[in-house]
């Protein structure tokens, strides 16, 4: 393809090496883990570590990056025009990744073993910590400049409406159908019903208190080397013990879904603090969704890219 970018166009950049962008990366069993967006023929916006901004690249040399393009062409002005509105409010990136890991352990479909469920439930539970803490923040300074993770780019989309808006497979959020049946795995969500939650209201009082703490950054990074671990394994075991899981009055299950009906009303709570328009599940697209199941979306191509540095720009 021609080296150049056009406005609007969706850059997809290949995961790194690390635990959590492998995490992310399996649950859409991709090689990716970063989206960001063409502002112009040689500048992306994206939100990362130090906020939101506008890089110049350099599309001659670099790491290869996926282009990829509503397949109705549009006008890119509402886009670009949208991506202002969060550039002057100089939206942070907000989200940790445990959060992220949490979200897509609750719509994802998973086999939900019983070494998965513990996992899960640490996970669940120190994400509700770092919630609390960030609804808290929110509250004190009073601000609505938060942004979650690297979901910019779909909120951009979303954000304009109609045909603007990126269509994932299944609803926002899926598994891969060719390397996972759906009998063989459950979505968490799923059993969230008014049913299940009235049973796990009446149970979760005989539970074990949650004594997850605050994590380090490397107990993070060692709970996604677990999860990590626990994932693939999955994938090489039946679900014979899935009935009883389900079915039975279960301590891992009953526990780990109390744990995501308390992440999933403080991640509400907080989206209405920060102002966010956008459905629960839709924070937890990823950049695989964008690559590989959204229907409305055309990959172009592959580019070579690199930032170029500077000291004006708000993303490093």
């Amino acid at each position: 393809m021609k080296q150049t970018l056009t406005k609007g166009d969706i850059i997809i950049f290949k995961a790194e090496d690390d635990w959590f962008s492998k995490v992310i990366a399996w649950f859409t069993q991709s090689d990716v883990s970063h989206a960001a967006m063409a502002y112009s023929e040689d500048s992306i916006v994206e939100v990362g570590a130090y906020g939101i901004g506008v890089h110049k690249v350099d599309i001659s040399e670099g790491n290869d990056v996926y282009v990829m393009r509503l397949s109705t062409p549009l006008d890119p002005a509402p886009l670009i025009d949208s991506a202002n509105h969060y550039l002057d409010a100089k939206v942070r990136y907000d989200f940790p990744a445990l959060i992220i890991l949490a979200g897509l352990l609750i719509y994802r479909r998973i086999v939900p073993t019983t070494k998965l469920l513990n996992i899960t439930y640490r996970i669940l539970s120190a994400a509700g910590l770092m919630l609390d803490e960030m609804i808290q923040h929110v509250m004190l300074h009073h601000s609505d400049r938060a942004m979650v993770c690297s979901q910019l780019v779909y909120q951009i989309f979303y954000d304009c409406g109609g045909d603007y808006r990126i269509q994932i497979a299944d609803g926002c959020l899926q598994s891969d159908p060719v390397t996972r049946k759906v009998s063989e795995s459950i979505c968490l969500y799923d059993l969230l019903s008014d049913s299940f939650a009235k049973q796990i209201s009446t149970t979760e009082k005989s539970l074990p208190p949650v004594t997850t703490h605050f994590l380090t950054q490397r107990e993070m990074e060692e709970l996604a080397q677990e999860l990590y671990t626990a994932l693939c394994e999955t994938e090489q075991q039946s679900l014979e013990n899935l009935d009883y899981l389900i079915k039975t009055e279960s301590p891992d299950m009953t526990s780990t879904l109390s744990s995501a009906k308390h992440f999933l009303s403080k991640l509400e709570e907080f989206l209405k603090l920060i102002k966010c328009d956008m459905p629960l599940d839709a924070m937890f697209v990823t950049p695989g969704d964008l690559v590989y199941h959204a229907t409305n979306l055309s990959r172009i191509g592959t580019l070579s890219l690199k930032r170029i540095p500077s000291s004006n720009q708000g993303v490093h």
